[in-house]
């Protein structure tokens, strides 16, 4: 069989899906991803044939910067707040992934005609993706990269979608749709039907640098705000954590991806370590706790790898994982000016949060992983 993996561009998109990619490929199927911008090198990284659908495209352009970053960060406060509330992804990013599609839509039709796949998986906001399994006749699997159920959502998509389909000639109708989500029940909110599948956390391959393949001297914990946050609000929202770092006995990994600009932070404590693009899924093997913005992926991967998590809300659904962080018993869930040291040491310390994570790492290790999805796929295409 052939699968044609539908991403959109970011890397938030492409590294979920990659544990299913990997089960075709190694069940013995035909694995080709159709994505762009920085996610077609990923995936190439990643061991997957790739065909970028819109080279040049100004994806930027739809995303734009404005405002100081304390304007960028109050705006992304209020509509994650709105998330959290009405548990639906926003009319706006609908729209905004409507023009992402609307650019990656002629790559992906001409490839996915030609390569003529037998199933599409794709990314929950590729709308490209929708329209080339209509066009093709072929069911669609969205691969969910959140703890959102949003079974209405591709209808309330369709209407951002519709001038796509009617510039390439398709009926503007939705494909038979499958949803997958990348994480138990009991972790899922909103309301919608579909299958639940372990996630294998992923974010890239690497060389280690020496500190990580050695024994660590003290505690270690991750302070990360994904790839999104310090790009649109800044980095400032750790000035708290890094001020209380500074009497923590722990070293303190600042993992803000390449080239971050640290100007607002001051001077940092001696105990700080500043790193560039760090796998985040391997750099947890190695730390104690995680200090985090409350982004899906972060938090998911920190499930799996059993450490306590900080999760200080910034935008997007934040709120919603931070809330289950708690309820879950992974962690704390705190606003960033409300950290100090003695939270930090109760985050390193606290034995019965430290069981608890251990214990729900157990459970997600025993959840049904992709390998034992992909035969439910091949009768879905069968049917």
């Amino acid at each position: 069989m052939r699968v044609l993996f539908a991403i959109s561009p970011g890397l938030d998109h492409l590294y979920p899906s990659s544990g299913l990619a990997w089960a075709f490929r190694t069940a013995g199927h035909d694995v080709a991803v159709a994505t762009s911008g920085v996610s077609t090198e990923a995936a190439a990284h990643a061991g997957f044939a790739v065909r970028e659908v819109s080279p040049g495209a100004d994806f930027a352009s739809i995303f734009p910067k404005a405002g100081s970053p304390e304007e960028r960060a109050k705006a992304m406060r209020e509509r994650g707040l709105a998330i959290a509330k009405t548990l639906e992804t926003p009319d706006i990013i609908l729209e905004k992934f409507g023009r992402v599609s609307d650019l990656m839509l002629d790559g992906t039709l001409r490839f996915a005609q030609a390569w003529q796949p037998d199933l599409i998986v794709y990314s929950r906001l590729n709308g490209a993706a929708l329209v080339a399994a209509r066009a093709l006749g072929i069911p669609a699997v969205e691969h969910g990269f959140s703890f959102l159920r949003e079974g209405a959502m591709p209808q309330r998509f369709l209407p951002h979608l519709t001038p796509l389909f009617e510039r390439v000639g398709v009926p503007a109708e939705l494909p038979d749709i499958t949803s997958l989500y990348f994480a138990p029940e009991h972790m899922m909110h909103g309301e919608g039907e579909g299958w639940t599948m372990r996630s294998v956390p992923f974010h890239g391959g690497g060389t280690l640098p020496d500190w990580m393949a050695e024994p660590k001297e003290r505690p270690r914990v991750c302070v990360t705000l994904g790839t999104t946050v310090p790009h649109v609000a800044g980095i400032g929202s750790l000035e708290s954590v890094l001020g209380a770092a500074a009497d923590v006995d722990a070293e303190f990994v600042l993992a803000l991806g390449d080239d971050p600009d640290l100007d607002t932070l001051g001077t940092l404590p001696d105990n700080v370590r500043v790193v560039g693009w760090t796998p985040l899924s391997t750099l947890l093997t190695t730390c104690d706790a995680i200090i985090h913005h409350g982004g899906a992926g972060t938090t998911l991967t920190s499930a799996h790898a059993g450490v306590p998590q900080l999760a200080m809300p910034h935008g997007a659904d934040n709120w919603i994982n931070a809330a289950m962080v708690e309820r879950t018993g992974l962690g704390l869930n705190r606003d960033p000016e409300d950290v100090d040291a003695a939270l930090l040491k109760s985050l390193l310390h606290d034995e019965d949060l430290r069981a608890s994570t251990r214990a729900v790492s157990a459970q997600l290790a025993a959840e049904p992983g992709p390998d034992q999805i992909v035969p439910r796929l091949l009768d879905l295409v069968a049917g």
